[in-house]
């Protein structure tokens, strides 16, 4: 499954670069050999792959529609609790579900298959009254699921392309935002929870501004788009590994400045 998605992102970067999609580029990419390379491009599984990465894309723009859409807002801003259709509740006016907000936000994509996965990560909670509650605004696969492994390719695909712009630079000098904090000095051991916490609350505060920025201006059917995006994650330093990258750059000859 690893291979799988290594596979599936170098032959994207490769369309997406206007080149030659062959087994022996992508196998030089990913150092995955050039026999399992054609044998995983030709397998069922990237058409696993292909439905994970549809899954995430719907779970993600629903769960944004239900925190962000004036319709599905009540009273002071909170999130309203939805039937699974409108029909589920003849005695409310007014009344949209989880059906027709899905239709709105992925359509062509089964409402019943996308609130069973929604409830099944913990995102949504069925309330047991024929009600349903959003938890959370952003949808987290579980792990090894070809869903997070797909994502988890997304995200290293993405920090290492701002990288490698930044490291290279373009011609007029434009650079991605990119910036990393941390304690010079480290941190107590025992304050990492409330770092944790801290960082969490704050972080969900900034992604939803940015979220609800980027809401106001992307629209279905829009023409000349660019996939954009900012991402952050909270890192600890293996101590470990990091004794054994020094040592790597010793036998290569590369200076360690530390």
């Amino acid at each position: 499954m690893v291979q799988d998605a290594y596979v599936n992102v170098a032959a994207a970067q490769l369309k997406a670069a206007g080149r030659e999609l062959t087994p022996d580029a992508i196998s030089i990419m990913t150092e995955v050999s050039s026999d399992d390379v054609r044998e995983l491009l030709l397998s069922p599984d990237d058409a696993k792959l292909g439905e994970a990465e549809q899954k995430i894309n719907a779970a993600a723009r629903v769960l944004v529609g239900w925190h962000t859409d004036r319709e599905y807002i009540g009273p002071y801003g909170l999130v309203r609790d939805l039937p699974f259709a409108r029909s589920d509740a003849p005695g409310k006016r007014d009344v949209r579900g989880f059906v027709e907000l899905a239709q709105r936000y992925c359509a062509g994509y089964p409402p019943k298959v996308l609130l069973d996965e929604l409830v099944r990560t913990s995102c949504v909670q069925d309330l047991g009254n024929g009600f349903y509650r959003a938890l959370t605004r952003s949808y987290v696969p579980e792990q090894l699921s070809a869903e997070s492994i797909r994502r988890f390719a997304q995200v290293v695909h993405n920090v290492t392309e701002t990288l490698e712009v930044n490291l290279r630079r373009s011609e007029n000098g434009a650079r991605r935002v990119e910036r990393t904090v941390f304690a010079d000095y480290g941190l107590p051991r025992g304050a990492l929870g409330a770092f944790d916490k801290y960082i969490r609350d704050r972080g969900q505060i900034f992604a939803d501004d940015i979220d609800n920025w980027l809401s106001a201006r992307s629209h279905e059917g829009q023409k000349d788009t660019v996939q954009t995006g900012i991402g952050f994650y909270h890192y600890v330093v293996n101590e470990e590994d990091e004794r054994d990258f020094g040592k790597t750059l010793r036998v290569e000859g590369v200076k360690d400045e530390k």
